[in-house]
This record gives C-alpha cells, structure tokens and sequence, in this order.
C-alpha cells in the first residue's frame, strides 16, 4: 500500500512541478493583441520605443511609464504618451495609447513575456497609416534627441560653442523631420 501512496504522491509531485514550470514561460504571452511596433512622444516629435519595450516586456512585469523607462525626452515641457501599435485577431491594425506616469500591463499582448513580437509589419507612423517605413532616418532622429539632451546637461556654455551646437542639432532634427514627411507625401 505504501508504494501505491508513493508513486501517487510522486505524480501529483511531478504534475504539480510542470504546471509551476509552464506557469514560470507563459504568464503574459496569451494576450489577444500582436505588438508591431512602439513609440513615445507627441504627435509631433516622437521616437521608436519598440527594442527597449521588448527588453522591458521579456521581464514580463508591469512598469510606470516616462522619459526615464525609454531613456529620452523626445518633446520637453510636453506631455508624452507611449503608442502600442497591434495587430488584432481578426487582423486589424490598432493602437494602445498611454498617457506619461501610466502603468503598463502587458496582459493584453500576446507574446509580452518572451517579447516574441512581429516586428517589421507596422508602417511606423505616428498614426498608424500605411507610410514606407524610414528605420534609418527614424534612428538618426532618436540620436539627434540624445545628442541635444546631452548638450542641454552639459556644464557651463563653453565659450558658446555648446549653445551653438545645441541649435544645429535643433535644425538637423527639423530637416529629417521634415524629409520624413516630405518622403511620406511623395
């Protein structure tokens, strides 16, 4: 009798130990909505968030939301919002917006844990229309953000050659701003 008791013992054990296993992969990767992309900002200036909300999300926990999550302020004195752009079910292109301070649960999204996501399928824009997708220009423009970001840091004004170069990362974020839209439109 007390080897029956074992062995069942021993299974409840092993059924219990691979239910706590797959719980341990799974939580947060039976969302219904597919990520396709993400970015942070305003309307009018914003930047790809996308590869730090992977990193974010593989960690598969709930995190508030602000400059210092992504790293950057992409629009200062303005309040920010973080676009989720998704792929529904039934195939739809969507969009999840949360307001700066906001707390983000990955519950909804499918794949949040094992940032297992479609990248490459979102047309990157701002408002989720169907525009070519400008990686590189987009990432000249996350740069230029930092690069103004450290200036604005820096100490003293360096005989005014840091304001000076503040103001030309300032144009250079305009002009591919502009060169972005002007792509789009044509």
């Amino acid at each position: 009798m007390s080897k029956i008791k074992f062995l069942f013992v021993s299974l409840l054990t092993l059924a219990g130990l691979s239910g706590f296993a797959l719980a341990q992969y799974s939580p947060g990767d039976s969302g219904q909505f597919v990520i396709l992309g993400a970015q942070y900002g305003t309307a009018g200036r914003h930047v790809d968030v996308t590869n730090r909300l992977k990193d974010l999300a593989r960690q598969d926990r709930v995190f508030r939301m602000g400059n210092s999550t992504f790293g950057v302020d992409p629009d200062p004195g303005h309040v920010k919002v973080l676009r989720i752009f998704t792929r529904t079910p039934n195939g739809q292109e969507r969009f999840f917006e949360y307001r700066e301070g906001s707390v983000i649960d990955g519950a909804l999204f499918r794949g949040w844990g094992s940032g297992n996501w479609e990248e490459g399928r979102w047309s990157g824009a701002w408002e989720g229309t169907h525009y070519e997708s400008q990686p590189e220009m987009a990432a000249a423009i996350q740069h230029l953000r930092e690069a103004q970001q450290n200036l604005e840091s820096a100490t003293h004004d360096k005989g005014g050659h840091r304001a000076r170069a503040v103001q030309l990362v300032q144009q250079a974020l305009r002009e591919a701003e502009q060169g972005i839209r002007y792509d789009n439109s044509h």
